[in-house]
């Protein structure tokens, strides 16, 4: 897979978090989705980066889409996560920058084809 490509997921995964509508204000304990959508053939393993704890999150199969929740003790109030994508049977595993994340917000990540 070329640079380009991983340095696409990491530019789309920064600017993709977003709050719930106004009035919705989530509690603390609030999950936070993250919704991946898969463009590659590989499946991904799929981690997020915590105060330099990686936690495996789930799977998203190649050519799909899945909605992974993140529990409120991963999160907290508000924390700052990164995001590792695993393909499976390869040997890169792209980070994706850090991005700032709320309880309740959705966090849209694409990983773009090869």
């Amino acid at each position: 897979m070329s640079r380009f490509a991983w340095c696409a997921v990491a530019l789309l995964v920064a600017g993709c978090a977003h709050r719930p509508r106004a009035g919705d204000e989530p509690t603390p304990q609030a999950e936070t989705a993250v919704k991946v959508e898969n463009q590659n053939f590989l499946d991904m393993d799929i981690y997020v980066w915590r105060q330099g704890q990686r936690i495996r999150i789930g799977m998203v199969p190649g050519l799909s889409t899945r909605v992974l929740m993140l529990r409120p003790d991963i999160v907290g109030n508000i924390s700052e996560l990164q995001f590792e994508m695993h393909p499976i049977g390869a040997r890169q595993n792209p980070i994706s920058e850090r991005v700032t994340v709320h309880p309740g917000d959705v966090i849209e990540l694409t990983i773009p084809p090869n």
